[in-house]
């Protein structure tokens, strides 16, 4: 038995029974597959990354779907979709801009990719898929607003406060290089 929690197991179950009343237990929801936003994420010109020839992609959560699905339905646009654009700026070398479109933008002959799920779209291009890739589309509700954000980033080294910009781990990136023959 921990000291400020009580934790005990019973037929796979296991309950949290907090020693100190005034101290609230707190849970974040998780996912039990890590991987369900990006199973669930649909692609559309599926792109290869130029370092390892791996499939780039990208997950929209089912808060960031159920936000745009709502937007479209508002709209009464169908086609109302997502777009990420990374441009170099900010505090700290990298930006991202998340701004609402239309999927007439998706141009597969300029390496866009179009990510859907549950009819919520998301248009990136192979660039910005590059240095985002993995990476989740969120939709949050904070203190300070309500957006559309990136989440969990495997190649973000650092970011700012606000989170739009941020740092790339190059040596990270380097390391999906594949060894010369």
């Amino acid at each position: 038995m921990m000291k400020r929690y009580g934790i005990q197991i019973l037929k796979q179950q296991i309950r949290f029974q907090s020693t100190t009343p005034t101290t609230p237990l707190k849970f974040k929801k998780l996912s039990l597959d890590k991987n369900s936003d990006f199973t669930a994420t649909k692609i559309i010109n599926q792109q290869l990354s130029q370092y390892n020839n791996l499939p780039l992609q990208l997950a929209i959560t089912e808060s960031a779907s159920k936000k745009l699905h709502k937007l479209s339905e508002e709209e009464g646009k169908s086609n109302l979709a997502l777009r990420l654009v990374v441009s170099s700026g900010g505090c700290h070398g990298f930006q991202y801009d998340l701004k609402i479109t239309n999927t007439d933008e998706f141009k597969p002959e300029n390496n866009d990719s179009l990510f859907e799920r549950n009819g919520g779209k998301l248009i990136v291009d192979k660039d910005a898929l590059e240095i985002m890739r993995d990476s989740k589309i969120d939709y949050v509700k904070e203190l300070i607003g309500e957006g559309f954000k990136v989440i969990e980033s495997p190649l973000t080294k650092s970011s700012c406060g606000c989170g739009s910009s941020f740092d790339v781990d190059f040596e990270k990136l380097e390391k999906l290089n594949p060894p010369e023959k």
